[in-house]
Order: C-alpha cells, then sequence, then structure tokens
C-alpha cells in the first residue's frame, strides 16, 4: 500500500513537470522557428537583390532584417501554417522588390540600395501582416 501510494506521488509530480516543461520548450523552441524563418526570409531578400543586379551594405542588409524579424516571431507565435508562410514569402518579395525600387539605379543598370530605400519600401509596402500592424 505505501509503495502504491509512492508510485502515485511519483507519478503525479512527473505529470506536473511535463505540464511546466510543455510550455517552457514551446516557448524556447520559438526563437530557434523564428531564426530558421528569417533565414528563409533573408534567401529570399538576397535573392530579389541578386536579379535586380543591386548592391547593399551589411548595415543595409541588417535594416532589411530588421523589418522581418518581428514577423517572424508573430508567424511562429500565431503558428502559421505552409500556406499564411508563402503569402508572407510574397510579402518579404514584394519587400524586397521595392526596396529595389527605391534604390538608385546606375548607368551600368546596378543599383546600390542606402538604408533610406528600406524605410521608403516599408512604407510601401505597410500595413501587412505578420511584419507591420494592420
Amino acid at each position: 500500500m505505501r509503495t502504491r501510494g509512492r508510485a502515485r506521488v511519483a507519478m503525479a509530480g512527473v505529470l506536473v513537470w511535463i505540464g511546466l516543461v510543455g510550455p517552457v520548450a514551446a516557448q524556447q523552441a520559438t526563437p530557434y522557428e523564428a531564426t530558421r524563418l528569417i533565414g528563409r526570409w533573408r534567401t529570399i531578400m538576397n535573392n530579389a537583390l541578386e536579379e535586380a543586379r543591386a548592391f547593399a551594405a551589411e548595415d543595409v542588409l541588417d535594416e532589411m532584417e530588421i523589418f522581418v524579424s518581428p514577423g517572424a516571431v508573430r508567424a511562429v507565435q500565431d503558428k502559421l501554417d505552409e500556406t499564411q508562410l508563402k503569402k508572407a514569402d510574397q510579402v518579404v518579395e514584394r519587400f524586397a522588390l521595392a526596396v529595389v525600387g527605391a534604390a538608385e539605379r546606375r548607368a551600368d543598370g546596378s543599383v546600390i540600395v542606402e538604408k533610406a530605400a528600406v524605410s521608403a519600401a516599408e512604407r510601401r509596402v505597410c500595413p501587412v501582416y505578420p511584419f507591420c500592424a494592420e
């Protein structure tokens, strides 16, 4: 009888631990999932810049990433499915093309992207979920 009581207490402890660890594990997974999503969107932005023969310095690329980062966190927290993520991918591509469109085109056809182009692209794309308030 005493062993059965201890087993119940142990089982209750395990269930409580699982109940506490589950949400914590989910919260800890969010940054990793968001980081993967940022990488996916960085690839889309880089491809758009490359196809447009656009050059952006590291600090400009950082500004572009700052635009998509909160959207990645929101997308993970809201548990967007693949169809919704593909829509977000399209927004990221539109954003990158808006950055190129707002940048300076040189005589040889190449484009130099400055930080001001990123701000202009944000104004052109927003509001749009999950990147900026609707």
